[in-house]
C-alpha cells in the first residue's frame, strides 16, 4: 500500500480540477468570439438571442436556456476557431444564390390566341397542340428550334428523337413513331405542358425538359449545367423576339 504522504490531497485535486476547467472556459470563449458573426449569418433567426453558443464549462446536466436553438452548430461539439478564410467560405457555401434574371414572356406558359408562328415550319400542328394542351405556342416554337433545328429526322449523341427530341421511353409510352411531326409535337407538348404543370414556371419547365425533373428538384431550380442554363436563356430570348415582331 502507498503511504498515504504520497497521494495528493483531496484539496489539491479540486483546486487542480477548478484551474484546469477555468483554463478551458478561457479557451471557449475565444473561440466563441471567431465564430458568433458566423453563426448569426447560418441562423439570422436567432441573431441577438443565440449568438454565443454553448461552452464547454457549462454543465452538461443544467437545463437548457429556452432562446438556444436546437442547431449542431450550437452544440458543444461543434468546430471552434474559424479562421477568417473559413468563415468566408462557409458563408459562400450557405449563400443564397439569386435566381438568374432570366426574362419570362407570358409568365404563366399557357395558351395565348393572340400568339401567331406566321409562315413558321409546323406552324399549324404546333398551334393545334399547344391550344389542346394550354401551353405557349411560342415556347413550343423555340423548343422545336433549340432541340432540332426543326429537323423530324434529328437524333442527338444521347438517343434523343425527332422535332422535340424525344427519348424513346417517353415515345413507347405513348406508341408513337418519334420521326413522325405530328405524333413527335403531340407528345413533346403534352410533356412540357406536364412539367410547366409541376413547377409553375416556363424556367423550371424548360430546365425539366432539358435535365429531367430529378436534376430540377435536386437542386431547387435551374440545374448548375451550362447546357441547360445555355438552352433555357436562349428559349426565353427566343420567346421575347417572337413575341416582339408579333406586337
Amino acid at each position: 500500500m502507498l503511504s498515504s504522504r504520497l497521494l495528493p490531497s483531496k484539496s489539491l485535486l479540486a483546486l487542480a480540477m477548478l484551474l484546469s476547467m477555468a483554463a478551458h472556459a478561457v479557451a471557449s470563449d475565444d473561440d466563441a468570439s471567431d465564430t458568433a458573426e458566423l453563426y448569426e449569418y447560418l441562423f439570422p433567426e436567432t441573431k441577438g438571442r443565440a449568438a454565443r453558443p454553448v461552452a464547454p464549462s457549462e454543465s452538461v446536466f443544467a437545463a437548457p436556456e429556452a432562446y438556444r436553438p436546437l442547431s449542431g452548430f450550437a452544440s458543444q461539439n461543434r468546430r471552434t476557431g474559424w479562421t477568417a478564410e473559413q468563415a468566408a467560405a462557409m458563408k459562400e457555401a450557405f449563400k443564397r444564390k439569386p435566381s438568374a434574371a432570366l426574362p419570362l414572356p407570358a409568365e404563366s406558359g399557357l395558351f395565348d390566341p393572340q400568339q401567331q408562328l406566321g409562315d413558321e415550319p409546323y406552324a399549324a400542328l404546333i398551334q393545334k397542340y399547344a391550344k389542346e394542351q394550354n401551353v405557349s405556342p411560342t415556347l413550343i416554337s423555340q423548343i422545336i428550334h433549340q432541340e432540332s433545328r426543326g429537323n423530324p429526322d434529328a437524333v442527338s449523341p444521347k438517343g434523343a428523337q425527332g422535332l422535340m427530341q424525344l427519348m424513346p421511353d417517353l415515345s413507347n409510352k405513348f406508341n408513337i413513331d418519334p420521326f413522325d411531326p405530328e405524333s413527335n409535337i403531340k407528345v413533346g407538348t403534352r410533356y412540357f405542358a406536364e412539367m410547366l404543370k409541376k413547377y409553375g414556371q416556363n424556367d423550371l419547365a424548360l430546365a425539366a425538359y432539358n435535365a429531367g425533373p430529378g436534376a430540377v428538384d435536386k437542386y431547387n431550380g435551374i440545374p448548375p449545367f451550362n447546357e441547360t442554363q445555355n438552352y433555357v436563356s436562349t428559349i426565353l430570348a427566343g420567346v421575347t423576339r417572337l413575341e416582339a415582331s408579333n406586337q
